[in-house]
């Protein structure tokens, strides 16, 4: 009702003060009528209609399909109406046009799958018809005032990751290829997994590729859930607490950490913590003991619950650890924590994870897909071969460029006491990386890269830049970018390869800075896939992820002008 009544209240030339006097109420009713924090009465709405407002279903009589807010929704040549979430009724005004994008580009002309199902696949959809809530809206709970989406429902809100992007977009486009159990989405830069737990609860087969192990072992913990019990994990928390506490007693026999040592906690029998450089500073002793017998614990478990134990640990090892978290890196904390209960901070984490799943599969019981159908990859893009023409469609946000290489540092704690299990250095495989840590011994002329060849922008954008910017920190920048560039056309061919013939694939990608300039990053992958057989379909131009509180951080403002939804087709073969 709010944009609806504010626009057709402005189309008319009238304030607040005007329609309220026409309507015969206050002007601060009004007010809340666009605010939406109320709604109007029968009788306001029938003046209303009088004054000529356009309000859609008259008929509806449910309280939850609000009169005025419910949109149309074109399917299989049938009409139907549906109400958009909360958050995309309160939305500033500058994200309407993205909003209301995504929910159009889910409508279907022509597919298979039967509307009772599809109507529950929706994204940014609460109501389907009077009565009727999807998937998504059950799961994500936004309360009817709520600006934001939530990024976090489900399983996706079980460990903090920078540049997240928003699982709503990614079931958007899901809907938009019509993606089915019969398909396999690929996402080669899996990151937290975003991809592949959409994929996971609309029944879509799909297959992640992810180099990082502690990213690799997100995913796979988030994704592959298996239809477990919330009494189960609750009967493993339990267990941990009896061995923790037990273990706990032991160790301290009535000393005061006063009387113990660092040195101390990691001789404990049972400890597998590896001693690394400044672990005294990044823990307190009872932060160290705690985590020492949490792993400990870990230790006696396998498989899925071993891993679910890992990631509860390293989702709260900023609140563990001595660990800045106003930055995105891993600092020190100026002001050490003190009477860290590491036990009561996992037992938190680990409860909220047995109802998430349990809910899921609740939420989402007539799409969510067996566990199996889901695939991790842990290793390099670069180095993965796949079948030929296995793949339906690829939904992906690689790295921007440079400063991926937080991605693996954010997370440095958890490595260092993750080793054991993830049995990986993050300072040892950022080479691989795609774009990043790229420091050559010397400076190599444009001419040098293959992209050159293939996209005009890159050449003239580089050379000019190359001549401006000559300040060493730039300049190890511009040729992180370009060598970045270079790994994008590699990743094109495979792709391309990959690809079954007509496969679609969603590129996110951000245009960065240099200094002061803008990289044009969109308009040189554009000419790359082009040059490697794909057809440019579309791009959506929008800020993603300052909308994704749980992916902020502070200097993508600073440094990402641009972010784009970049929509290509493979074409025929090379």
């Amino acid at each position: 009702m709010n944009l609806i009544l504010k626009e057709f209240r402005e189309k008319n030339g009238w304030t607040q003060e005007e329609l309220a006097e026409k309507v015969g109420v206050s002007k601060g009713t009004i007010n809340r009528w666009e605010q939406r924090k109320s709604n109007p009465s029968k009788l306001a709405t029938e003046k209303l209609i009088e004054l000529g407002i356009n309000i859609g279903n008259l008929e509806s009589n449910e309280e939850d399909f609000r009169l005025g807010n419910e949109r149309e929704f074109n399917y299989n040549g049938q009409k139907y109406f549906v109400k958009p979430q909360p958050y995309v009724l309160n939305a500033p005004s500058d994200q309407n046009y993205f909003h209301d994008l995504l929910i159009t580009i889910q409508e279907q002309m022509n597919t298979s799958i039967p509307w009772d199902v599809y109507k529950k696949r929706l994204s940014m959809i609460e109501y389907v018809e009077p009565g009727t809530k999807t998937s998504q809206s059950i799961l994500e709970k936004r309360k009817p005032d709520a600006k934001s989406w939530n990024s976090n429902y489900g399983t996706h809100g079980w460990h903090r990751y920078i540049g997240r992007f928003p699982p709503h977009l990614v079931r958007a486009i899901l809907n938009y290829l019509n993606a089915g159990p019969n398909d396999i989405i690929l996402d080669p830069f899996a990151g937290s997994g975003t991809t592949l737990v959409e994929c996971r609860l609309l029944g879509i087969p799909a297959k992640g590729i992810e180099i990082s192990p502690l990213s690799a072992l997100i995913t796979r913990t988030k994704s592959k859930f298996p239809e477990i019990r919330q009494v189960e994990i609750l009967n493993i928390i339990s267990e941990l607490e009896i061995f923790y506490q037990t273990e706990w007693s032991i160790f301290i026999n009535n000393r005061s950490f006063e009387e113990i040592t660092y040195e101390n906690i990691i001789e404990r029998e049972g400890n597998i913590i590896e001693p690394f450089v400044n672990y005294e500073r990044w823990f307190s002793k009872e932060a160290l003991l705690g985590v020492s017998i949490y792993i400990q614990f870990i230790q006696t478990k396998t498989g899925y619950i071993q891993d679910l134990l890992l990631v509860a640990l390293s989702s709260k090892m900023r609140s563990i650890g001595n660990v800045d978290v106003d930055v995105v890196r891993a600092e020190y904390s100026k002001k050490p924590r003190e009477n860290v209960d590491v036990f009561k901070i996992v037992k938190s984490q680990l409860a909220k994870m047995a109802k998430d799943i349990s809910e899921s599969y609740k939420t989402h019981e007539l799409t969510i897909t067996n566990n199996d159908k889901i695939q991790v990859i842990e290793g390099d893009i670069l180095q993965t071969n796949l079948p030929k023409g296995s793949i339906s469609h690829i939904i992906t946000s690689p790295p921007y460029g440079v400063e991926s290489i937080s991605y693996l540092r954010t997370h440095l704690l958890s490595f260092r006491v993750l080793e054991s299990f993830l049995s990986a250095d993050p300072y040892t495989f950022g080479d691989n990386v795609i774009g990043s840590e790229y420091l050559p011994k010397e400076e190599p002329d444009i001419s040098e890269f293959k992209v050159s060849s293939l996209s005009e922008t890159f050449n003239d954008f580089f050379k000019v830049i190359k001549e401006k910017e000559t300040a060493e920190k730039h300049k190890i920048r511009i040729l992180m970018m370009m060598k970045f560039f270079e790994d994008m056309n590699t990743v094109s061919l495979k792709f391309h390869e990959w690809l079954k013939e007509n496969g679609k694939v969603a590129f996110v990608i951000g245009n960065k800075k240099i200094g002061d300039t803008i990289i044009p990053t969109d308009q040189i992958i554009k000419e790359i896939f082009e040059s490697n057989g794909f057809i440019f379909e579309s791009s959506i131009g929008h800020k993603l992820k300052t909308n994704n509180s749980n992916s902020q951080v502070p200097w993508q403002d600073k440094i990402i002008k641009d972010e784009f939804i970049m929509l290509f087709t493979r074409g025929t073969n090379l």
